[in-house]
C-alpha cells in the first residue's frame, strides 16, 4: 500500500477543517502520530503547506476564480483544496519545483475525482504558470478594502472594519503582520527551573532561544522544530504560551496562599501560570464545561508539578452549586472569544468566524462576567481578558458590566507591569493590538470590588 505523501495528508486535513472546527495544530499533531513514516522534513513541509494555504486562502481563491471556466461556487470543495495546495507551492514555496507542485496536485485530483478532475487541476495550474502576471488583482487606488482583502488574504468584512477604525496604513500593517510566520513563545516553569538556565539548555540543543521583552517567564524560539520534537517539553520545564497571554497573570497578580478561580480554564495555560506565581501555595479552582477539557488541565498540572489546582466541571454563566457560600480573592474571566488577536498562529479563524459571531460572543462574555462577579470577595479582584480585537467583545463588555455593577470599578494596572509595558495601557486597559513585538492581540481589564 502506497504511503500517504505530505500533500495528500494536507488535503485530508483541509477537507476535515471544511467540515468541522478542528484546530490545525491538533490535526497536525494527530497526523504525526498516525503517519509514522513521515520524516522530520515531511512534517515540516506538511505544517508549512497546511498553515500556508490557510493564511493565503483568499489570494489563492482569487486566482482560481479568474482562471477557472467553471464558476468557483460549482467546483467541489475537495478540488478547490487541491488547487489551493498546488497554487500555494507555486506562489510561495520557491524551493519547490513548479512541475512537482503541478504533477502531485494532478495525481491527487485523479485519485479523488478521476481523469476529469486531474485534467481540470492540470489546466488551472498550468494556466497560472503561464499567466500569473496577468491575474487582475484589485488595485488599491480603486478599492482599498478589496485590494487588501485579496492581496493580504483577509476577509473583506474584517478589512473594511479595520480601515474604518484604524485607516488604510495601519490596516495594511496589521494584515502583513498576521501573515508572518510567528516565533514560538514558551513560558518557563519556574517551579522547576529559572529562565536563564532553560535558555542555556535550549541553546545547547541547537535552538535559537532568547528572553521575551515583557514577560519575566517568557522565551522566544526562532525557527523551532515541530512542537512534538521540542526538547524538555515532556519534562515540564515549560509550556507553549504567548507573551501577551503571560501578561494576563501579571495583571491578576496572584499571591501565595490565596484562593483564586479561573472561570474558563482549559487548556490550563493561565491556571498553571497562576499556581506557578503562587509558588504552589494556596488554592486555584479551574472551572470548565467538560471532563475532556478538565483532563487537559490535569495532564498539564502533572507534567509541570503543580499541586494546588482543583478541577471543577461547570458552566461559567450559571450559578455553581459546588462553590455555594464561597468567595475568592481573585477571579480570572478569560472568556471564549472570536480570537482575532491570534491570526498569526490561527489563520483558520479568518474563514471560520464571521461578523455575526461577535454579537453572540459578547452576550456570552457578559453573562460569564456577570455570574463570576458574584464570587469575588469584598476588596477582591476580577480580571477580564480576551485574545480578540473588537470593541464589542472588549471595552463594550466591561463598560456594560460596570454600569450594572456599581460595586465594581476599574483598577489601575500600571503598577503591576514593567514600565516598558506602559505603552500598551490605553484607557486603563492592557491592549496589545495592533500587533506588537511578536505578541498576540490581547485585551485585559482589572476590576476591583469595593469594600
Amino acid at each position: 500500500m502506497r504511503k500517504k505523501t505530505p500533500r495528500a495528508i494536507c488535503l485530508e486535513l483541509l477537507n476535515r477543517m471544511e467540515k468541522s472546527d478542528g484546530h490545525p495544530d491538533h490535526l497536525l499533531s494527530d497526523s504525526f502520530k498516525q503517519y509514522r513514516h513521515l520524516t522530520s522534513l515531511d512534517r515540516s513541509f506538511l505544517t508549512e503547506l497546511t498553515y500556508g494555504v490557510l493564511r493565503w486562502r483568499e489570494k489563492l481563491d482569487w486566482a482560481i476564480r479568474h482562471l477557472s471556466k467553471i464558476p468557483y461556487e460549482k467546483v467541489e470543495p475537495e478540488t478547490v483544496n487541491i488547487l489551493r495546495i498546488g497554487l500555494y507551492q507555486i506562489q510561495f514555496l520557491t524551493r519547490t519545483p513548479a512541475a512537482a507542485a503541478v504533477n502531485e496536485s494532478v495525481e491527487l485530483a485523479k485519485r479523488f475525482r478521476g481523469p476529469g478532475g486531474g485534467g481540470f487541476v492540470n489546466a488551472i495550474l498550468r494556466s497560472f504558470l503561464r499567466k500569473k502576471e496577468e491575474v487582475p488583482y484589485p488595485e488599491i487606488e480603486h478599492d482599498p478594502a478589496l485590494h487588501l482583502s485579496v492581496i493580504h488574504s483577509h476577509p473583506l468584512w474584517l478589512v473594511r472594519r479595520w480601515i474604518e477604525e484604524m485607516g488604510i496604513e495601519k490596516t495594511l500593517s496589521v494584515c502583513v503582520s498576521n501573515n508572518r510566520i510567528p516565533s514560538l513563545t514558551l513560558r518557563t516553569n519556574t517551579l522547576k527551573i529559572n529562565r536563564e538556565e532553560l535558555i542555556e539548555r535550549l541553546r545547547k540543543k541547537g535552538l535559537k532561544a532568547i528572553s521575551t521583552d515583557y514577560s519575566p517567564d517568557g522565551i522566544l524560539l526562532d525557527d523551532p522544530p515541530p512542537v512534538s520534537e521540542l526538547s524538555f517539553i515532556s519534562e515540564g520545564l515549560f509550556i507553549i504560551q504567548d507573551e501577551a497571554s503571560q501578561l494576563v497573570t501579571s495583571v491578576l497578580c496572584p499571591m501565595p496562599g490565596e484562593r483564586i478561580l479561573d472561570g474558563c480554564a482549559a487548556p490550563g495555560g493561565k491556571a498553571t501560570h497562576i499556581a506557578q506565581r503562587m509558588g504552589n501555595e494556596g488554592e486555584v479552582y479551574a472551572l470548565d464545561l467538560t471532563k475532556d477539557k478538565l483532563a487537559l488541565i490535569g495532564e498539564m498540572c502533572q507534567r509541570l508539578g503543580i499541586k494546588i489546582i482543583k478541577s471543577l466541571k461547570g458552566d461559567a454563566t450559571q450559578s455553581l452549586s459546588a462553590l455555594k457560600g464561597m468567595t475568592f480573592d481573585r477571579i480570572l474571566a478569560d472568556v471564549p472569544c472570536s480570537g482575532f488577536g491570534t491570526l498569526r498562529k490561527n489563520p483558520d479563524l479568518k474563514w471560520r468566524k464571521g461578523e455575526g459571531d461577535i454579537k453572540r460572543l459578547s452576550e456570552l462574555q457578559l453573562a460569564i462576567l456577570d455570574n463570576l462577579s458574584g464570587y469575588v470577595k469584598s476588596g477582591g479582584i476580577l480580571v477580564y481578558s480576551t485574545c480578540t480585537v473588537f470593541r464589542e467583545e472588549n471595552e463594550g463588555v466591561v463598560e456594560h458590566f460596570l454600569k450594572s455593577h456599581p460595586d465594581f470599578q476599574l483598577e489601575p494596572i500600571s503598577g503591576l507591569l514593567p514600565e516598558k509595558c506602559h505603552s500598551f495601557i490605553e484607557g486603563g486597559y492592557l491592549k496589545t493590538f495592533p500587533p506588537k513585538d511578536e505578541m498576540d492581540g490581547f485585551f485585559v481589564a482589572r476590576l476591583i470590588r469595593k469594600d
